[in-house]
Parts: C-alpha cells; structure tokens; sequence
C-alpha cells in the first residue's frame, strides 16, 4: 500500500486538522511541534488534501511502498535508461564471438578448419552457438574430414572459440599386408564368424578360449602348409559378465541440457523481474552476479547466467526394469564399448539395506572378440619338418 509523510507548516494547525476531517481524509498524526505537524496520509487522500485551497505549507518527506519505486524511476529516467541499455549491450557482446582458434601446428589444416566453420554458421563476429548446435557442427566436420579427423572439440573460453583435433593416424601400408592368425581376445561361445581371407578353423556354438585360433593365415594342402596370408575377417562370441551395484531407494537427478543464456533482471525484495528473457527454461540453474544495488532500497540489477536443467526423482524399489537395469547396462557399456548385444540378463541376488538396494545381474553378451596374432617370424619349412616328425 502507497503513502506519503507530509509535513504541514503553519499558524493554527488544528484549524488544518479540522478542515481535513470536515473532508473525509484520513490521516495519521507522527509528530507535532508548535507550527508543523508531521502525517501520514494514503495515496488518494494526498490528492484530495491538494484540492483544498489552503494557505499551508505542504512537504512531502518521504514516499513509501510502490509510490517511492516511482518516484526513484522518475528522477532517475536517465540513468536507469542508459544503464538498462548498457546492460543490454554488455549482454550482446557477451554472446557474440570475438576469436576462433584451431590448435593445430599445420597451418593449411587450420585455414581448412576455419573455413568448414565459417560455412557451417561459425565465423567471428556472429552470435555463440548452443550447447546441440556445438555437436551438430563437430558432427559435420567429423563427416566431412574423416579422412583426416579422429576427433575433434569445440570448447567455448569466454568470447572466443577453440577448436582441439586429433587426426586420423593413416596405417602403415606394409604392416596390412603382413600376415597373421585371428584369434580371441576372451573365453566365449562363438555366435558369429565373419571370414574375408584365411581359413576358419572353429566353427558357431564351439566353446573358445582366450588365445585360441579362430581363422588361421597359414594355407595347407594336405597336412603341409604352402602359404600364409592375413587372415581377415570378425569373430562374435557370447560372453558373461556379472555386474554388481548399490543405489539409494530414491535418488533426485538434475541433467544439463547444455543450452544457456545470460539474462539481465531486476531484484526488488525476493523478485526476480527478467527484462531480457523472453523464452524460459522450465527448469534452470541460475548464477547471478550484480551490476548495481541501492545503498539504500532492496533492489538491485543482476547479470544472471542461466543453466538449463532437467529435473527428475527416479524411485528404484518400483520397477527394476526401467530404473536399475539401465544402470547396469551403462556400467557394462562403460566397460565393453556401446558395440555390444545384450542377449539376456538375470538377477542373482537383491538384498534391501537401511537406506540402499544391493544388487547383483548377470548379463550374456554379444561382443566381437577378435584379436591378432602376427605370421611375420613364422617359418613354414621348420613348421612342416616339425609336423613330419611328428607323423613319423
């Protein structure tokens, strides 16, 4: 609620008082002295007691409650305007991009870089890119390039852009041709053989073990061997993992999305009023940093960064299906790469705790478990003396 302390000066005072209640204004006596008289009126009574044609002096000694935020505005149009616009400035040029950089030594890879940047939207002077534009960009690249890329990052440092690389390291041309037995990496059912040179030596459903040779670079007639080559070609095999964890009964999971935004607003008391935020985050982490704050009134105007977050509260006693087996799915692929197939899973043992849920799964998986074992030193007469003798 508006009012005003007024101070009323003059000669008779309770003449003054009269004449407000004659007038129906209501007022609230602060303090008196022998020709003044201090008050506190609403809003509209003000106005009425400016009606009266009185001879009294009236001084308006402080305003309080919305009244007093328009009256700061009021006398000080000029620099909350150019403030407001200096805000809005500082905000653009903090998301505009003042460099690029690509670290790199070669200087013809760098120039190539920036020139797939600036085609893909991503040059000096324009406007940062989100967090999923970022991807999209490096995902482009990467297609583009991938003779020559690995990997590559955009990071962004302040009003500036790097750009990190890995290239793509080209193999040594006679090390392809040398040759060499396939064999497995880990103990497993075969599930799947894919030959492309060499001869297959173990067959679907056999029971392998880490070492064994799947496809052979050694080429026979009869019992003789004539020739090794480079046996290529992939081995799947179905492979068991147990798999043990330990979570809370409820667990609160806030997930950036990777977009942000600088947003300028206005505090007053607990208020936050956004000026430069048009579209809002459902939910966000704020970071706020202040610009100016009244000495004296509860306002102030902030800087504020925006984080976008999703919330969610995951209940792991409901359902084992959707809430702990991705867990556990994920720790495996942590560990075995996503290139894998989960054929089955079983729950070993649940054991419900004060506060926690251990539990144990054992997973059967498809996963490619070939390996190589170079021919290189290997020497077929002595391999043939050798099978001879042993015939003999």
């Amino acid at each position: 609620m508006s009012s005003y302390i007024l101070k009323i000066t003059g000669k008779r005072i309770d003449t003054f008082l009269m004449l407000l209640v004659r007038f129906s204004i209501n007022f609230k006596v602060l303090k008196r002295g022998r020709d003044f008289i201090i008050i506190e009126v609403l809003e509209e009574d003000y106005n009425n007691i400016l009606k009266i044609n009185t001879t009294y002096k009236i001084e308006i000694l402080k305003r309080k409650g919305f009244l007093n935020i328009v009256h700061f505005i009021k006398t000080r149009k000029i620099f909350i305007t150019i403030a407001l616009l200096g805000f809005v400035f500082f905000n653009l040029l903090t998301n505009m991009v003042f460099s690029i950089k690509v670290i790199d030594t070669d200087s013809e890879l760098r120039d190539r870089i920036l020139n797939d940047l600036e085609d893909l939207g991503l040059r000096k002077y324009s406007f940062k890119i989100s967090y999923k534009e970022k991807e999209k960009i490096e995902e482009a690249i990467l297609k583009k390039e991938k003779d020559i890329l690995e990997w590559i990052e955009i990071e962004e440092v302040g009003v500036s852009y790097e750009v990190k690389l890995i290239r793509r390291v080209k193999e040594d041309i006679k090390k392809e041709k040398e040759p060499q037995d396939i064999i497995a990496k880990k103990t497993g059912l075969v599930t799947r053989i894919v030959a492309e040179s060499g001869e297959v030596i173990t067959k679907k459903n056999a029971y392998v073990k880490k070492g064994d040779t799947l496809i052979s670079g050694l080429i026979k007639n009869k019992d003789n061997i004539v020739s090794k080559v480079r046996a290529e070609g992939f081995v799947y095999a179905e492979v068991w993992y147990k798999v043990s964890l330990s979570v809370p009964f409820t667990y609160h999971e806030e997930i950036k999305t990777g977009n942000n935004k600088n947003v300028v607003e206005i505090s007053f008391l607990s208020n936050d009023i956004a000026i430069t935020e048009f579209d809002k985050y459902k939910h966000s982490r704020d970071t706020k940093k202040v610009l100016y704050k009244h000495p004296l009134l509860p306002i102030s105007i902030n800087l504020t960064k925006k984080e976008e977050i999703k919330s969610t509260d995951i209940d792991f006693r409901e359902d084992y299906k959707d809430n702990i087996k991705p867990l556990a799915v994920e720790k495996l692929k942590n560990k075995l790469g996503n290139d894998i197939k989960i054929l089955s899973e079983k729950v070993l043992k649940k054991e419900m705790n004060t506060d926690r849920i251990d539990i144990e799964i054992f997973f059967k998986v498809e996963e490619d478990i070939t390996s190589y074992k170079s021919l290189k030193d290997f020497n077929i007469e002595d391999a043939n003396k050798k099978l001879e003798e042993e015939s003999n």
